[in-house]
């Protein structure tokens, strides 16, 4: 019973439907010529297989042809439903760009509203098994605009085949509107150009800075050498200590923040780091569950307040997030999506999968909000599996 009444609900379907239309506007690769399948019935079931537990594109054809009486009520699918083999042609020819506009939140990065005050953290991943030694093709390189708190992936840019995350990463912020948004990058997004960029766009930021900007790391390190030594007295100081405690370890983090208006013409070139504000340094001791203690030591820059408890947030939430930055997007990619597992190597596949996995993780996400419980990412896949018309409640 519960299937026929989420079969027919009308709201359910004219969200389907209009899911489908806007698939439908895409630019398909394929020769017409011999078409059984419709771009947006390939799309949509793969999407939808992808949300459901599907890692394969085997296992998509399989769940398709499953629940192929409820995908004909809002998609023109045939008697036969498509192949493993189909699947693995349209995602070699389609061009990335064509997979991000089928994720509707990921079309420009702009149709989400409201982004100020919004934490956005840039970050790449690779996908290990996703190149060909002996075809001389390097695996993907994605680099991914993550909005902390919400926990959902804003836009995405695959690096070139012989670029880096210096050049993917302008190439990024070029399809959001960031301004009032905080956006957070590790050290290889500290740069000059990079930051001079976000501070035009009317975003503050807060960088990681290591050995790659040697003249900026010695002299934030030496302003903190200065400082505790009393040679450099900075305008604001503030510090914060936080101890988290997880599976028999232990992290005791000490956060110290220097600032003013002057910091840019005591440590760097202010017109090289417009904005700049605070330095931050964060010292932490891992003791592990035998006793055993790890030290190190980070430093940071930022335009945003001399404020230590919550630079420290920023600088937490880039790597945790809300349920962990680390454990949030690369691990749910590489344990429930198995993308390092994934050997699609010819043409597109690599870099369209890697946009369309963060596509149907965005569902998920959007959709754990509307369960009044906790849902765990695998359960609420199992979950789809099983009623795929429950997805309809995360799109748009």
């Amino acid at each position: 019973m519960e299937y026929i009444v989420a079969c027919h609900d009308r709201e359910l379907l004219d969200a389907l439907r209009a899911f489908a239309d806007h698939l439908a506007t895409l630019s398909d690769p394929r020769d017409p010529r011999g078409v059984r399948h419709a771009l947006p019935v390939l799309l949509a079931t793969l999407l939808v297989a992808l949300a459901g537990g599907a890692n394969s594109m085997a296992a998509v054809a399989a769940f398709t042809h499953d629940h192929q009486a409820w995908f004909r009520l809002w998609l023109p699918l045939g008697q036969a439903t498509p192949a493993r083999d189909t699947y693995l042609r349209l995602v070699r020819r389609l061009h990335p760009e064509t997979a991000m506009q089928a994720a509707l939140w990921l079309r420009d990065g702009t149709s989400l509203p409201g982004l100020r005050d919004l934490i956005l953290a840039l970050d790449g991943k690779v996908a290990r098994r996703s190149g060909d030694p002996a075809a001389g093709t390097r695996a993907l390189h994605m680099v991914s605009a993550f909005l902390v708190r919400e926990g959902l992936t804003l836009a995405q840019e695959p690096c070139e085949a012989k670029g880096n995350e210096i050049t993917a990463i302008p190439r990024l912020l070029d399809r959001m509107a960031l301004k009032g948004a905080v956006v957070t990058i590790d050290a290889a997004g500290c740069q000059t150009a990079i930051v001079q960029n976000l501070r035009k766009a009317g975003a503050d930021y807060l960088l990681a800075v290591k050995r790659n900007q040697g003249t900026l790391h010695r002299e934030v390190k030496t302003a903190f050498d200065d400082a505790e030594r009393g040679a450099f007295r900075p305008e604001v100081q503030d510090r914060c200590e936080t101890v988290e405690r997880n599976g028999g370890r232990s992290e005791r983090r000490l956060g110290t923040v220097l600032g003013g208006p002057g910091l840019g013409e005591w440590v760097a070139d202010p017109a090289a780091w417009p904005g700049l504000r605070s330095l931050i340094r964060v010292q932490a001791e891992r003791t592990g569950p035998r006793g055993c203690r790890q030290r190190s030591v980070r430093y940071y820059i930022s335009s945003r307040p001399t404020d230590a408890e919550a630079l420290q947030d920023l600088v937490r939430g880039h790597w945790r997030g809300p349920s962990g930055r680390g454990n949030g997007l690369h691990r749910t990619l590489d344990i429930q999506f198995r993308e390092d597992d994934c050997r699609m190597r010819r043409g597109h596949a690599p870099a369209v999968m890697g946009i369309l996995r963060r596509a149907a993780l965005n569902m998920l996400r959007t959709l754990q909000q509307n369960f009044s419980a906790h849902v765990s990412i695998g359960l609420l896949r199992d979950r789809i599996g099983r009623q795929p018309w429950i997805l309809a409640g995360a799109l748009p």
